[in-house]
């Protein structure tokens, strides 16, 4: 019995008879040099514009190995080990039952040799009991709950599969948003106050529970004039606007927004309400290249937290972006590239060189565990930043959780991945980046309509 209490033999029970089969005849024999495809299975909710444009970032990334050539131009060597790569996914669906067997599907029916994807926390947390049993290597690109690295922690023999190259786990979120409201908004906007405004989830439950205690420890003047949590089927946005607005009477300040799975509902709303507060935080679905459409245009002024933009982080992130606008050959209609999937080419390349490193691909238990040791020496630049991964045992990275270790989270922080905050501004809704100073590319914040003059 693992220590999610999720053992193998429950595990091929709930897979039935076929999935056993395949289970049980292990791995597929050993790869020929540049005969046998490799292939990457990627669990994503394949009717979100998140799933698209990971995916697409991937078939990117992938198009790029077989070429030989990386994001500026330069020769790499080409697939894993001279072995063709390629691509096969299975839709998660945004559940965590779901996300059980799209894994599953991947690796008892698809056969793939490495995992990638997710979304959402649900989904991770669904699934991770399938990781100790597949025993495959997994990258975990877009869910941030902090329980998947915590359980690396806590039993390292069958969950040191798992790597999660960003996004940053939910308390690395909460320190960039600490920091962004110290620096940004209360020293150049003068905010004394805020409302958080967050959808009842996963991942942001650290976030929201640990927001007033960052602040402080962070040096931050600003209050918590009061913690919204909203069901995620709300309709009516209302009441609870007009309750955070009775708490921010005679306060100077704003809605500090952790939106991921509800973000057009609630902006709509915010937007027709004309509601007296500026929207800043976190709001994820504003990054769907849909957005301004879906909502009327109603996302002036709205800022959020991302993993990167279309602003010199590295050498490498402009040609990224444009390179993944450019790339026709998986839906060209999703012209910018989500958090996720940022996060999902450099995941690609970081596994790519960690399996040239160990010089070996996973047909065994043991050249598993060489990549995967390799994996852990990782140093790459990347679209994001420098990525490393916090190793086994370093504590005190987290002063929310100063006695816990997270191995195989993404190291957060300056010289590493910090993220960036963006503002959509100007009649084309441009995203310009506020925040840090180092990559913005305005000096502007600007108010809604509404609130400007």
């Amino acid at each position: 019995m693992s220590a999610t209490g999720f053992s193998r033999r429950t595990f091929l029970k709930s897979v039935g008879a076929a999935g056993a089969l395949v289970l049980s005849v292990g791995q597929l024999g050993p790869y020929v040099l540049g005969q046998k495809t490799a292939l990457l299975g990627l669990a994503v909710p394949v009717q979100t514009f998140f799933g698209e444009a990971a995916e697409k970032s991937l078939r990117l990334a992938i198009s790029q190995i077989n070429a030989g050539k990386d994001i500026l131009g330069k020769d790499i060597p080409k697939g894993l080990l001279g072995n063709p790569l390629d691509l096969t996914v299975s839709d998660s669906a945004g559940r965590g039952d779901q996300a059980l067997r799209a894994v599953q599907e991947l690796v008892l029916s698809k056969r793939a040799d490495f995992l990638m994807g997710f979304f959402f926390s649900e989904e991770l947390l669904g699934a991770l009991p399938a990781i100790p049993v597949l025993r495959k290597i997994f990258m975990g690109t877009g869910a941030a709950t902090p329980v998947a690295t915590i359980q690396v922690s806590s039993d390292y023999n069958n969950f040191k599969y798992f790597f999660r190259p960003g996004p940053s786990n939910s308390f690395f979120i909460l320190q960039a948003l600490a920091v962004f409201i110290r620096d940004f908004l209360e020293k150049k906007q003068a905010w004394n106050s805020l409302v958080l405004f967050a959808e009842d989830a996963a991942w942001n439950k650290a976030i929201t529970d640990g927001m007033p205690a960052i602040l402080k420890a962070f040096g931050s003047k600003v209050e918590v004039a009061k913690v919204i949590r909203f069901a995620e089927d709300t309709a009516d946005f209302t009441p609870i606007y007009k309750d955070a607005v009775e708490a921010m009477k005679g306060k100077k300040g704003g809605l500090l927004t952790t939106l991921a799975h509800t973000g057009l509902r609630p902006t709509i709303q915010w937007w027709d309400q004309k509601v007296p507060l500026p929207f800043a935080g976190i709001n994820v679905q504003t990054q769907d290249a849909r957005f301004p459409t879906l909502s009327g245009g109603k996302v002036e002024s709205v800022t959020t937290y991302t993993s990167a933009a279309r602003t010199k982080i590295t050498e490498k992130t402009i040609p990224f972006f444009d390179a993944f606008e450019k790339f026709t050959a998986f839906k060209p209609e999703v012209t910018a590239p989500s958090y996720n999937a940022v996060i999902s080419y450099d995941a690609l390349f970081i596994l790519k060189e960690a399996v040239e490193r160990a010089g070996v691909l996973p047909d065994t238990e043991a050249n598993t565990d060489k990549i995967i040791a390799e994996l852990e020496k990782t140093d790459y630049v990347g679209n994001a930043g420098r990525i490393q991964f916090y190793k086994r045992g370093e504590k005190g990275v987290s002063p929310l959780r100063p006695d816990q270790d997270f191995p195989h989270d993404v190291r957060y922080g300056s010289g590493f991945v910090e993220g960036v905050f963006i503002q959509y501004q100007g009649k084309e809704l441009k995203a310009e980046t506020l925040f840090p100073d180092k990559v913005k590319t305005t000096d502007s914040f600007i108010s809604p309509p509404w609130l400007q003059g």
